[in-house]
């Protein structure tokens, strides 16, 4: 696809690691643009946070008619990279007291509707639910993505798409074993909006607020001209989608700089949830180790990082937390990779 490219770099403060600054400026500018042509992606926004030290690189465009640059202060929609945030407000909800991690979620679920279709939902726990360990059958599969697609602004609630998953076999009893599963995440969001009103009010409150994230909400408003438009592996603009987008596992547009706030409030700063609470959320399972509470774990050359990716119709998003050097990197995009290499591995090679 011919496209016209826009490089907007904004160096808040230049982080003096290895090679000269400005050399690597130029060489992140080069490579995130030929990283989204060759992958047939109109925009994206990388974001770094090294010990303080703030980067910033936006590329491409933001809507079809490709003339509308890509700048930091434009959203994305992260899909399930938005799970590390339910994960986190669910925990903080269980340092009040209000939950507990280990006890059956049925009290906080028995009142909806059919809900005891869903096989195992009134046996799995809290923790089996943020490190999906429950089993339970997944919603989203292609019947969801059709009725979805037939009415792209519905926002739909966890009481109407958990029906999806209804009647259909659980992958293992709890506990047994871990599977990834969006159902999780649309529990933990109801959950969250038992507690607080809704799943926007809790994570304005118990992440956004606390992290200082002025520019991420819970979906949004379909003119909301924020947010880049997304587009699907056939060219399909799947804005309508995102910006509808409420539930618990893939509920935040944000912009680059807001996820990376995220990141360092919750693994730098530790604001969000208490230093025993994060360890808990860190820790792998019997049954997945690099899969905590809603975040996962892998190791580099550089060192360990805990992060997240999110894929969606249109929408890509990775983001990871080095601790021993304290980097956080964010790359946001509006449309989904061919391959499966990643920009961040790229960025940490220039960086590093």
């Amino acid at each position: 696809m011919n496209i016209q490219i826009t490089i907007a770099v904004i160096c808040l403060a230049i982080c003096a690691i290895c090679a000269p600054a400005h050399a690597q400026t130029a060489e992140l500018e080069r490579a995130l643009t030929a990283y989204i042509d060759d992958q047939d992606i109109d925009g994206a926004v990388f974001y770094a946070n090294i010990n303080g030290k703030v980067l910033q690189i936006a590329a491409g465009t933001i809507d079809e008619s490709q003339t509308t640059p890509t700048t930091d202060e434009t959203r994305f929609y992260i899909a399930s990279t938005g799970k590390m945030m339910t994960a986190a407000a669910i925990l903080s909800s269980v340092e009040e007291g209000k939950l507990k991690l280990d006890a059956p979620i049925w009290p906080h679920i028995k009142e909806i509707d059919g809900v005891k279709a869903l096989a195992n939902a009134d046996k799995v726990t809290l923790r089996q639910l943020l490190n999906h360990t429950s089993g339970l059958a997944e919603y989203l599969g292609d019947e969801f993505d059709d009725a979805s697609k037939m009415e792209p602004t519905k926002r739909w609630k966890a009481a109407e798409a958990l029906p999806f998953a209804f009647d259909l076999e659980p992958a293992f009893p709890p506990g047994t074993a871990f599977e990834y599963t969006n159902t999780n995440y649309i529990l933990l969001g109801h959950i969250l909006a038992q507690i607080d009103g809704s799943l926007s009010a809790s994570l304005k409150s118990r992440v956004f607020e606390k992290a200082g994230m002025r520019k991420s909400t819970v979906g949004t408003d379909q003119s909301d001209g924020s947010l880049a438009h997304g587009f699907d592996e056939f060219g399909e603009n799947a804005t309508a989608q995102a910006r509808a987008s409420v539930m618990g596992d893939g509920p935040v547009i944000s912009t680059a700089q807001d996820v990376g706030k995220f990141m360092l409030a919750l693994l730098q700063n530790k604001t969000l949830i208490g230093p025993d609470t994060l360890i808990e959320m860190l820790s792998g399972s019997t049954h997945e180790q690099s899969y905590g509470l809603g975040i996962g774990y892998e190791t580099d050359r550089i060192g360990e990082w805990f992060g997240h990716a999110g894929s969606y119709d249109g929408y890509e998003a990775d983001v990871r937390y080095y601790p021993k050097s304290k980097a956080a990197f964010v790359i946001l995009m509006n449309g989904n990779p061919y391959s499966e290499e990643t920009f961040l591995d790229q960025a940490v090679e220039i960086l590093f």
